[in-house]
Order: structure tokens, then sequence, then C-alpha cells
């Protein structure tokens, strides 16, 4: 349903740029599928890692090592983004710092990058993007080391989905029949789960009254 929705919000964004547009041609048959397959694989791939980052962090918690008492939930998440930064900081400046060095000095050359107020925008949108991005996976590990890991991966979706309908609302990027049909999907699939989550709290707690009872009444 995630995957579903994504690719129709993708859709929608593009066909809403090239609305304004009169002379955009729509690309070719092959070329839209196969922007819909790579953009079916980068979702399915990070919700794959999410998904194991999760189930590790379950594991590493389950050892003498891995305790709250022994390793906070900030000390965890600080040392799993020095493991990604040491992962990909190399491939990143690899690929992608001949063109930001070619951006920066076309922008300073041309408006100036403290005039035209690009610096100061750019050091604005980082922060921000800073704070939101170590908010929300320090609230992830923290809510991870609380619940399972097939709860957290559910309420995930749910926010990625949420990410769809605010970006949609605050961008107004037009949101598809497929992309409605996606969200559906993951919400049928949410309450399903959490319909059958509850029925099993439930049966686990007659359990153990029904347990309780017996052992008064032998008592």
């Amino acid at each position: 349903g995630v995957t579903i929705s994504t690719i129709g919000h993708a859709a929608g964004g593009k066909s809403k740029g090239r609305s304004g547009t009169a002379s955009a041609q729509l690309p070719s048959t092959s070329a839209a599928v196969w922007e819909a397959a790579q953009t079916c694989i980068i979702v399915l791939v990070s919700n794959f890692c999410f998904s194991f980052r999760g189930l590790h962090q379950k594991l590493f918690r389950a050892t003498p090592q891995g305790g709250k008492d022994v390793v906070s939930d900030a000390l965890l998440q600080l040392k799993m983004q020095q493991i990604g930064l040491f992962a990909f900081a190399v491939p990143a400046l690899l690929l992608y710092s001949s063109g930001v060095t070619s951006g920066i000095w076309d922008i300073s050359t041309e408006v100036g990058l403290i005039q035209s107020g690009v610096l100061l925008r750019y050091v604005g949108l980082s922060v921000l993007n800073g704070v939101a991005f170590t908010g929300y996976n320090l609230a992830s590990t923290y809510v991870l080391t609380r619940i399972s890991v097939v709860h957290h991966a559910a309420l995930n979706c749910i926010r990625r989905l949420f990410a769809i309908v605010f970006t949609s609302i605050a961008f107004k990027v037009p949101i598809t029949v497929l992309s409605g049909f996606g969200i559906v999907i993951s919400l049928l699939g949410f309450g399903t789960f959490t319909r059958y989550k509850l029925k099993k709290q439930r049966r686990k707690l007659n359990a153990r009254r029904a347990t309780r009872k017996r052992h008064e009444s032998s008592v």
C-alpha cells in the first residue's frame, strides 16, 4: 500500500509540474514504467532496511551489553548515525562533490551566495532538517525499545502515509487515483493489524485472569 501510494504521489507531482508547460512532452510508456519500477524498488528497499534496523536493535537490546541501563536510546542512535556516516560519506563525496562544487561556483559568480540569500536559506533549511531528522530518529529508537518490531513497522507505514498526505496539502500536489488506492490499502492493513493485536492482547489478559482465578480457588 505504501509503495502504490508513493508511486501515485510521484506521478501526481510530475503531472503538476508539467501542467504549466504547454510544450513539455509526456514521457514514453517504457520510460514511465522504468521510473515507476525504480520508485517501487527504492521504497521497498527503504522499508526493508528500516525493518532490519529495528530487528537488529531488538536483538542488540536482548544482549547483556545492549540493555537500556548500559546503552541509552540517545547513545544508541548516535552510534547508528556514526556508522551511517562512515559508510556513506566517501561514496557521497565521490558521486556528488563535483556537481555540488560547480553549482556553488555558478551561484556565487552569477548572483552571489550571500547577496541572493541562498546561503542563509540553505543554512536555515539544513538546521531545520537536522532537528527534524534527529527528533524523528530519537523518537523512533525510543518507541522501538518499548514495542514489537512488527508494531513499529506498521507505525512507520502510517508515518509515510502522513508525509504523503501532508506534502500533497502543503505543496498542492494532487492525490491521484493510484495514490488514493495505496493509502486506502495501507489504512485497511494497519486497521486489521491493530484489531488483531488488540484481540490477541485481550485473549492473553483473559487467560491470565482465568489462571489467577483457578489459583485463588485452589488456595
